[in-house]
């Protein structure tokens, strides 16, 4: 019985979860590609950061770089957060 009750909420889950992707439609796609390209940017300046010495100069840049991209990171995760809200919403 368990096991059809857990099908019967992945299905629902799943539906869901279409009907979400159908409302949000190509601005999903346009934004998701933006925060993904960020992840990117990110992740390079961490891996950079973290291959250089305290002491090397260009630490700071990097470090201001790395600002810069975790507030892109949160501006373009919070836009595809309200977008996902306002798609529900429609539902």
């Amino acid at each position: 019985m368990a096991t059809a009750t857990r099908k019967t909420r992945g299905t629902a889950a799943r539906k869901k979860a279409v009907a979400i992707d159908s409302a949000l439609g190509a601005e999903k796609n346009e934004l998701l590609e933006e925060l993904a390209a960020e992840a990117k940017v990110y992740i390079e300046l961490l891996r950079k950061l973290k291959s250089i010495p305290e002491s090397d100069l260009r630490r700071a840049d990097l470090e201001g770089e790395l600002y810069g991209s975790i507030a892109h990171l949160s501006t373009h995760a919070t836009l595809l957060l309200e977008e996902i809200d306002k798609a529900i919403d429609r539902l």
